[in-house]
């Protein structure tokens, strides 16, 4: 933790002594570790007590990045995920079921005027025959893809969950056996299939730049997906080393940048790595926000 002091201290935080400080944050940190662990027990509930679904619930709704949270979150879980492990090895029939049951490969989810390309392509054609023959094997049924619009296209963030799928990236277990950061990244990091890597959406233009991942993206994801579910699976398991090493990733990835860490920032206190920004958010959403300042952890600390 760096204070700066160049800035004029406007919350009793600020007063406080480094070793109070970090006691604080630490304490914050555990705080809210637990509370995302009690959400992420409820959702492991929801999914049946299957971890793998339960994570990949978590993860489509970190693809929606706030916005289309709640999008992401109710198409995965209307998801057949029965009808995803028998044709796990094949990523159009991956893709088919994930773009079809979003509702986007009805013809009207795709704009006016890239419609007449993104019907007469062949890549669009193979999965529209792929979902009619599984939407009937499977009884599958789809979201309406209204509820997609007004906002970003979702389509490559689809078929980068669609690879990572593919690829069985989508594993509790594979993640416990990470040990650092740098394998967390690499697990994640995957290219969407050929198409995606030159369409934002069916029939739209070509565009470069959709490959890898950056650092910074994955690094999100894990903070708020991979570190949140491997504490709980090793709570859940009773594997204090798990949980030990799902808060030591966020000592080992650069803060945060977000409009409440630099608000901190502002006011002199800098975090210098994820566990530190994840407790300022978690002081500034429990206590600041809801001016519960006489239960602050740092009041009248010297």
């Amino acid at each position: 933790m760096h204070k700066n002091h160049t800035n004029p201290p406007r919350c009793n935080i600020t007063e406080c002594g480094e070793v109070y400080l970090r006691n604080g944050l630490s304490q914050l940190l555990a705080l809210r570790i637990e509370e995302k662990c009690e959400r992420l027990t409820m959702l492991y509930e929801k999914s049946g007590k299957r971890w793998n679904e339960a994570l990949f619930r978590l993860l489509a709704r970190s693809f929606g990045f706030g916005i289309q949270s709640n999008i992401f979150e109710e198409w995965a879980t209307l998801l057949n995920i029965q009808a995803l492990g028998k044709h796990s090895d094949n990523i159009e029939q991956i893709e088919a079921i994930f773009f079809g049951q979003a509702g986007l490969l009805c013809e009207e989810s795709i704009p006016q005027y890239y419609r007449s390309e993104a019907t007469a392509s062949n890549y669009y054609n193979t999965l529209l025959r792929e979902y009619r023959f599984l939407k009937s094997k499977f009884s599958l049924q789809e979201m309406e893809h209204g509820k997609w619009s007004g906002s970003a296209t979702p389509h490559i963030r689809i078929a980068r969950l669609a690879a990572l799928w593919q690829r069985g990236s989508v594993s509790i277990d594979r993640i416990a056996q990470c040990d650092t950061v740098t394998e967390l990244r690499r697990l994640f990091q995957v290219q969407p299939s050929y198409y995606w890597q030159h369409h934002t959406q069916f029939g739209g233009t070509t565009t470069v730049g959709t490959g890898d991942i950056k650092n910074r993206q994955l690094d999100v994801l894990i903070i708020n997906t991979v570190v949140p579910m491997l504490y709980c699976y090793g709570k859940h398991r009773l594997d204090v080393n798990l949980c030990k090493k799902a808060e030591e990733y966020l000592h080992d990835i650069n803060s945060e940048d977000n409009g409440i860490i630099r608000r901190w920032a502002e006011q002199g206190i800098c975090a210098s790595n994820a566990a530190e920004s994840q407790a300022l958010i978690q002081l500034n959403n429990a206590y600041c926000t809801k001016q519960r300042c006489g239960e602050c952890p740092f009041v009248n600390k010297e």
